[in-house]
């Protein structure tokens, strides 16, 4: 019998990496430059498993193996694999400046997915910003003239950001999380990027990280108006697009869900604690706790004072080779 699971979080170091998730979350961490916490994932570098109840410990790929509809959906589970990546980004120094392919791009040059992503931004430090596309009217011979001059940060386009807010990054679009900024990321089950600049930073070894700005200019879309930003405005909907779909819900005291036999959801605690209840049997809701909720699950109960963010594959995922041949991180 299936039911709402919570998972181990797997951490992962980075370079602008630090003690957010500890101090946020009061989470055991196991160096002070964590800049991930990859809540729900089925990678072969990061695959997770249940922390709790009859499946604690048992793999996420196994448990789509073994119950494979009823797990992830019905439109989901004719895929060959986990459509969605769940993270919790701690970022105590800017990221690189990057971008991701697209699916098309993405299959004929890495053997993998692309990559489209959505922010929901949990805390910031006043005046945090990111980068959030290209200034207006900033064409790719611009763009190589700056980067070669040392001076990239003037085609970059740069948005104070609060807590609250959403921002959908698309395939194509030139961005970067800034300092003192934390995120829930729901994005496509990829870690593809392709740094473009890296602040001309090195690691404790003195190296500096890769770049690959030949592949990114094949794939930053110039003249992509970003997304956002946006506000949840009420329950319901936030984002759909091919890939997924985010919604926000608020919990006051009590609500009635059902699940979508369709397609399994992650569900994450953005502000405030709770329960979910299903089938008699409560499971405790703290705030930055994520379940995935299977496509079987039916209805259940939200009890308490939160709010939640809801996230859906809108598609299956279907991959050429089992392993995936990702390129870097942030």
């Amino acid at each position: 019998m299936l039911y709402p699971l919570r998972f181990q979080p797997i951490c992962q170091e980075r370079i602008w990496g630090g003690t957010g998730l500890r101090d946020e979350f009061g989470r055991q961490l196991p160096t002070d430059k964590i800049g991930e916490s990859w809540e729900i994932t089925c990678r072969a570098e990061a695959e997770s498993r249940v922390a709790s109840g009859p499946l604690k410990g048992r793999a996420l790929g196994e448990l789509c193996n073994i119950f494979g509809a009823a797990l992830l959906g019905e439109k989901i589970a004719v895929g060959n694999s986990f459509p969605l990546l769940l993270k919790i980004l701690d970022a105590q120094d800017i990221l690189s400046v990057q971008v991701h392919p697209d699916d098309q791009f993405a299959a004929v040059h890495e053997g993998a997915a692309g990559k489209s992503e959505v922010w929901y931004i949990l805390k910031a430090q006043p005046g945090a910003k990111i980068i959030y596309g290209l200034r207006p009217g900033i064409t790719q011979q611009d763009f190589i003239a700056a980067l070669k001059r040392g001076q990239l940060t003037a085609c970059l386009h740069q948005v104070a950001v609060k807590a609250g807010e959403i921002y959908p990054i698309p395939p194509g679009l030139v961005h970067a999380l800034g300092k003192g900024i934390m995120v829930v990321e729901l994005q496509q089950n990829s870690d593809l990027t392709y740094r473009v600049f890296d602040w001309n930073r090195v690691d404790q070894h003195g190296k500096a990280r890769p770049l690959h700005v030949e592949k990114a200019l094949q794939v930053i879309e110039f003249g992509l108006v970003p997304p956002g930003p946006f506000h949840p405005d009420g329950n319901g909907l936030l984002l759909e697009n091919e890939h997924f779909s985010l919604a926000y819900h608020r919990v006051t005291t009590e609500k009635i869900m059902t699940q979508s036999p369709a397609a399994f959801t992650l569900l994450t605690v953005v502000a405030g604690t709770g329960e979910i209840w299903h089938q008699g049997q409560g499971y405790s809701l703290q705030y930055g706790d994520s379940y995935l909720l299977p496509a079987s699950l039916g209805q259940y109960v939200l009890r308490g004072e939160m709010e939640l963010l809801f996230g859906s594959p809108n598609k299956p995922l279907h991959l050429a080779k089992a392993g995936q041949r990702d390129a870097v991180f942030g």
